[in-house]
């Protein structure tokens, strides 16, 4: 395809005709007028995010208890490369975590700030892709005016929230600012070879690139068939070009290829981690189809109209691909699909984002269904990327709608602000979980849990039951339940509470550890040790029940087995971490009594 010209020229311009007046506040300003513009309205949108805490969900696990991610030593950086914490595979996240406990120590507006700042930084980039873009496709000036619209529409929308507000999301913009390198390095690939410039360099930026994304987060990994959709529309590398030329584009994704397959194999040793997964038995082919087409029409809807967002919208223990939600978002995707397809050469732009949309958001649908969310807000991150692309061009064709999309754009920055608040604390995100969707079982369990640990053992309890009031088989309800019985001294009912957890879920190592710690505490020395092999068996990472079975075995007189599992405590708390000095401590009087008893 032959180059478009830096500049474009009318073809009716008079060329004899006087000389354009130097353009003293022309393309160079406009540009960085509309940086500023873009990266204040972003800062402005999400700025209640600096007042945030970290919240019970998942910040928890990842932040406030772990203690690995502290710093960038070399056994930091070891724990960031290999470890699969909390189901995930994510070093360059666990780094840029590390470097914020190095700056903020536990201050949660710092790593907020870090977020924000990487969110920011993506609003810029998705600019430069946009205008990169509209250039292809409708050569003309720099069309500022309708990329920093569409960049806008990317970077303040309130589906942005739960990926910038929440701490744990960071991997979304990490991955994300990536991810929008990558696809700028290779589009300047497409210009090189087209103009026969160094184009090598490019290609190597973009390859690098996407293996930094896939450090982040691995949810890029269908980036080789988004590549093969931009070659088609905009980029039009498979016009008029010759067998062998189509035959190169399509080598030059073998190595994007090879990179996306060491992130599904990462991906898939991830799922290892999680106990939850539902497999064909419990959540059949038609109903992950159902869930699929359900997710689709869900993010298109709630990016035209983004209200009554949740943190987390649940999944039904049993999905009936019959219920009419499901019916009708099944028909309305084939039948957009149908409608683009069949209008793809009229309007290949809208088919070119619809597909693009499709193809990045296609590993979230639910086909390898984990955890209790038929949909999240933060997958939509990458994935409405091509919707901001689509708004840009519409703009770019009718500009006379420029006024209409500013008002539109104020609007969507407004519900940002009130959606970015909604984060600010547990009671906050999860009451607001509540009024969203009132028999969501899994914010009365955090609402519980955050009331039991500031001693409100009444609200907790009262949580405990709605939760499983809506749903009776939730193991995790019944173990916290069981928790706080088991403090308030009733320890038959909270014995029955872990039992019943353990038939809801016999992979879930909480109750068996609880359990087992319970027994010990009344004496029934071999059913806590039974309970605690157990929790081993399932969990071998976690230290604290090698503890108490070595306190069990130890009360047993079996002090050679309780030393082996002090000991094994005590390699899986390393020196400096809570919990070591008491494990030290088991240690030495096991070894004390020990010798006492030794014959002189």
């Amino acid at each position: 395809m032959a180059r478009e010209s830096s500049v474009f020229m009318p073809a009716d311009r008079d060329r004899t005709g006087p000389e354009p007046a130097p353009r003293f506040l022309g393309d160079d300003f406009r540009r960085a007028l509309g940086l500023v513009v873009l990266i204040v309205a972003v800062f402005a949108a999400f700025l209640p995010a600096l007042q945030n805490g970290f919240v019970l969900w998942d910040d928890d696990m990842n932040l406030v208890e772990n203690l690995d991610y502290r710093g960038l030593s070399t056994a930091h950086l070891r724990w960031m490369f290999t470890t699969f914490h909390g189901g995930q595979y994510q070093p360059l996240t666990w780094l840029s975590f590390g470097l914020d406990y190095v700056l903020w120590e536990m201050n949660p507006a710092g790593y907020h700030l870090t977020s924000l700042l990487l969110h920011a930084a993506n609003a810029v980039l998705a600019y430069r892709l946009i205008r990169v873009l509209l250039r292809r496709t409708l050569p003309d000036r720099e069309a500022l005016a309708a990329a920093l619209a569409g960049a806008l529409f990317f970077a303040i929308h309130p589906l942005r929230v739960e990926s910038v507000a929440w701490a744990t999301a960071r991997r979304d913009v990490l991955s994300g600012f990536f991810y929008l390198v990558t696809l700028l390095a290779y589009v300047r690939m497409v210009d090189e070879k087209e103009r026969d410039g160094p184009w090598w360099p490019w290609l190597g930026a973009s390859l690098g690139c996407f293996v930094l994304s896939l450090l982040a987060k691995t949810w890029g990994v269908t980036l080789p068939l988004v590549l093969l959709a931009m070659d088609v529309y905009p980029l039009r590398r498979f016009a008029a070009t010759s067998r062998s030329s189509r035959a190169g584009v399509l080598a030059e994704k073998a190595a994007f290829g090879l990179i996306a397959a060491g992130g599904i194999a990462v991906t898939l040793r991830m799922l290892h981690e999680f106990t939850d997964v539902k497999g064909l038995a419990e959540h059949g082919l038609v109903a992950r189809a159902a869930q699929a087409a359900y997710g689709l029409w869900f993010y298109v809807s709630k990016t035209l109209v983004p209200l009554g967002l949740s943190p987390l919208y649940m999944i039904e223990p049993t999905l009936d691909p019959t219920r009419p939600r499901y019916v009708v978002c099944g028909l309305a995707v084939l039948a957009a699909g149908g409608a683009l397809i069949a209008l793809g050469r009229r309007w290949p732009w809208a088919l070119a984002a619809a597909a693009c949309y499709a193809i990045i958001v296609g590993p979230m649908l639910g086909f390898m269904q984990t955890g209790p969310q038929i949909a999240a807000d933060r997958y939509t991150y990458l994935a409405c990327l091509p919707w901001a692309f689509l708004l840009a061009a519409g703009l770019r064709r009718r500009p006379l709608l420029l006024p209409v999309a500013a008002v539109g754009l104020v609007l969507l920055g407004v519900l940002t602000w009130r959606q970015t608040r909604i984060w600010k604390d547990t009671q906050s995100l999860w009451n607001h979980a509540l009024r969203v969707d009132p028999e969501n079982y899994f914010a009365h369990l955090n609402l519980g849990w955050e009331r039991q640990v500031h001693g409100d053992f009444d609200g907790a309890y009262s949580h405990y039951g709605e939760a499983l009031r809506i749903n009776p088989k939730f193991t995790f309800a019944y173990n916290n339940r069981g928790s706080l019985l088991q403090t308030r001294g009733q320890y038959e009912a909270a014995m029955a509470d872990f039992a019943a957890a353990i038939e809801a879920n016999p992979l879930y190592e909480s109750p068996y550890l609880n359990r087992g710690t319970l027994r010990l505490a009344r004496g029934d020395l071999d059913g806590a040790i039974a309970d605690l092999s157990e929790a081993i068996r399932l969990v071998p990472s976690d230290g604290r029940p090698y503890n108490n079975r070595g306190l069990a075995r130890r009360e047993k007189n079996d002090v050679a087995g309780a030393a082996a599992d002090f000991h094994e405590a005590l390699a899986r708390f390393p020196p400096g971490t809570p919990g070591r000095q008491m494990i030290e401590g088991n240690l030495a009087d096991l070894e004390e009594s020990a010798g006492k008893r030794a014959p002189d």
